[in-house]
C-alpha cells in the first residue's frame, strides 16, 4: 500500500508551513493507516471485482517500480520521465493511471512544482478507480496545496468535500485547525469560527500551544467578541505570566470593556515586573496614576524614570510631572520642574502654573514676579483670575494701592469680577476704617492734651511757677507738644494770631 501523510500548518497568518508526504508501495494499493482500518470494517469494499480492477499489468507494474525505486534515491526528475512512459501508453487501466498520477504528482510536489502536484492528484480522482478513504486523503493533500499557493477558496472547496464524504469521523484537530486557518486566510470569519471552535475543543488544555491560543484569538478580534477575547487572554496571562505581550492584550481589553481601574492593576503588574522599558509605557502608567486620584505616586515613578533617562525630559512630559505634583499639592516639589517648563515654553500660562505655586509655598515676592511674568507673555485662557490673584500676592505684601490696581484690572472680566470686586470694596472699607481710626485717635489726643494742659495751669498757678515776663509757665508732655507751648497756649491760635497781626501791620504799613 502507498500510504499519503498530511500537512501540519501553524500560525494564523499566511506563512504557511508543510511537512514533507512519507509515501511508499505495499500490494500496488493507495491508502493512509487509517483507511486501511477502516477498509478491513468494511469488507464490502473487498468484492472480487474491486480486486480484479485494482492490479497493475506487468509492463505498467515494470515501469511504476522503476519510478519508485528513483523516488527512493531521491531522482524525482527521472521519475517523472518513467511515470510519462506509464501514462503514455494506450494499454494503461484506469487504475494504473490513477497510481502513476498519484505517484508522479509526489514527484511534482517534491521538486516545489505545486501546481501541476495538485493537477495530477485531481487527475488521479478523476480516475473513478480510487477507494472513497484514499479520494477523501487526497483531498485533504490537495486542499493543503491550495493553501499553500493562497488559493483559499480552492483549498477550503477540497477540505469541505472531504469532510462531507467522508462524515465526522475524518475531522481530526490539524484538519479542524487547517480549515479554521483557510477560512481565515480567506477573511471568511463566521465559516472559520466553527471550525475554530472544533479544532479547540479537540485539544486538551494542558496540551494547548501558543499558536492555538493565537488561532482563537485571531478570530475573536475579527469578530469583536470582546468577552471571548478576555477569556483566552487571561488564560495566556495565567499560562505564559511573564510574557508582556499577553499583558498588554489584557489591559487594553479590560479598558475596552470599561474596566479601567483593573486596567490600571494590570499595568501596575507590568511595571513592578519589570516589563516596562519604553518611556511611553511610563508616562501611561502615570497618566493612569493621575487618574485614579494617586497622583503623588504617579508623580514619583515619572520623576525616577525621567531622573534615569528612560522618559525622555522634554515639555510634554515635564508638564504632566508638574500637573500630578500640582494635583497631590506638593507645591515645593513642583516649583523646580515649573521653573524648567516654563523657562522651555516661555508659555504664559506656564508661568501662571508657576506663580500659583510659588504662592503656595507662600513666597510671595517671586510668586508676584512671576504672575507679573504671566501677563506680561500673554496668551492666558483667563486673564482676569491672574490679575486677581497677583492682588491676593500685594495684598499679602501689604501693599494696598498695588493690589487695588490689580483687582480692578481683574474687574474688567466678567467671570472674575465678582470676585475682584469683593476684594475692592474690602480694601477700600479697610483704607476708611484705619482713616477714622485716625481722626478718632487724634480726637483723642487733643482731648487728653486740653485736660492735661489745664490741670498744669490750675498747678503752676497754685505754686506760681512764673517766668521772667509774669506768665505762668507749665511743662508739656512731648505727645503734646505740637499742640501747646509752654505758656499752655494753643499752637493753633498763637499761629493764627501772629498771622493775624503779620496782616494788620502789613495794612498798616501799606
Amino acid at each position: 500500500m502507498i500510504r499519503i501523510s498530511g500537512f501540519d500548518l501553524t500560525g494564523v497568518t499566511r506563512k504557511l508551513a508543510m511537512l514533507a508526504m512519507a509515501v511508499s508501495l505495499t500490494g500496488g494499493v493507495f491508502a493512509t493507516a487509517a483507511d486501511a482500518q477502516r477498509r478491513e470494517r468494511r469488507s464490502d469494499e473487498q468484492s472480487d471485482q474491486n480486486a480484479a480492477d485494482r492490479v497493475f499489468s506487468a509492463a505498467i507494474g515494470e515501469i511504476v517500480q522503476e519510478a519508485l525505486a528513483q523516488q527512493e534515491a531521491e531522482q524525482y526528475a527521472a521519475s517523472i520521465t518513467t511515470l510519462n512512459r506509464a501514462l503514455g501508453s494506450s494499454s494503461i487501466n484506469p487504475y494504473e493511471r490513477a497510481v502513476s498520477l498519484q505517484l508522479r504528482g509526489r514527484a511534482y510536489y517534491d521538486t516545489d512544482r505545486v501546481s501541476q502536484a495538485i493537477q495530477d492528484w485531481e487527475a488521479a480522482i478523476a480516475t473513478g478507480a480510487m477507494l472513497p478513504s484514499e479520494v477523501n486523503s487526497y483531498r485533504i493533500n490537495i486542499g493543503q496545496l491550495y493553501i499553500t499557493i493562497d488559493d483559499y477558496t480552492r483549498g477550503i472547496a477540497s477540505l469541505e468535500r472531504a469532510v462531507a464524504d467522508g462524515g465526522t469521523e475524518i475531522v481530526n484537530a490539524p484538519l479542524a485547525r487547517m480549515l479554521a486557518q483557510a477560512y481565515g486566510q480567506a477573511e471568511r470569519y463566521r465559516e472559520g469560527l466553527v471550525w475554530a471552535n472544533r479544532f479547540w475543543a479537540m485539544i486538551p488544555d494542558a496540551d494547548r500551544q501558543r499558536g492555538d491560543y493565537s488561532l482563537m484569538l485571531f478570530y475573536y478580534q475579527q469578530l469583536e467578541m470582546i468577552p471571548q477575547q478576555m477569556g483566552i487572554v487571561e488564560q495566556m496571562v495565567q499560562r505564559w505570566p511573564a510574557e508582556k505581550s499577553n499583558w498588554r492584550s489584557y489591559a487594553s481589553l479590560l479598558a475596552q470593556v470599561d474596566r479601567e481601574e483593573d486596567a490600571f492593576e494590570a499595568n501596575k503588574i507590568m511595571y513592578i515586573n519589570g516589563m516596562f522599558t519604553e518611556g511611553r509605557e511610563i508616562e501611561a502608567l502615570a497618566q493612569y496614576y493621575s487618574f485614579f486620584e494617586y497622583p503623588y505616586r504617579g508623580a514619583v515613578i515619572l520623576e525616577r524614570e525621567m531622573n534615569a533617562g528612560v522618559v525622555e525630559r522634554n515639555q510634554r512630559n515635564l508638564n504632566l510631572l508638574a500637573n500630578m505634583w500640582r494635583q497631590a499639592r506638593e507645591w515645593e516639589r513642583a516649583i523646580p520642574v515649573l521653573r524648567q517648563l516654563a523657562q522651555l515654553s516661555s508659555d504664559g500660562n506656564d508661568y501662571l502654573k508657576l506663580a500659583e505655586a510659588l504662592y503656595q509655598e507662600r513666597q510671595l515676592s517671586e510668586a508676584e514676579s512671576a504672575f507679573q511674568e504671566a501677563l506680561n507673555r500673554g496668551g492666558l485662557d483667563r486673564p482676569g483670575t491672574a490679575w486677581t490673584l497677583l492682588g491676593n500676592v500685594r495684598l499679602d505684601l501689604d501693599r494696598r494701592q498695588s493690589a487695588l490696581a490689580a483687582f480692578q484690572e481683574g474687574a474688567r472680566y466678567p467671570y472674575s469680577r465678582s470676585t475682584a470686586n469683593g476684594y475692592i470694596t474690602y480694601i477700600n472699607s479697610v483704607i476708611r476704617a484705619e482713616a477714622d481710626r485716625i481722626r478718632i485717635r487724634e480726637r483723642v489726643r487733643q482731648d487728653e492734651c486740653r485736660f492735661g494742659v489745664e490741670d498744669a495751669l490750675e498747678t503752676a498757678r497754685l505754686l506760681g511757677t512764673i517766668d521772667e515776663t509774669g506768665r505762668t509757665v507749665i511743662e508739656v508732655q512731648p505727645r503734646c507738644a505740637d499742640l501747646y507751648n509752654q505758656y499752655g497756649e494753643a499752637l493753633s491760635s498763637v499761629t493764627a494770631a501772629t498771622a493775624a497781626e503779620t496782616t494788620e501791620a502789613a495794612d498798616d504799613a501799606g
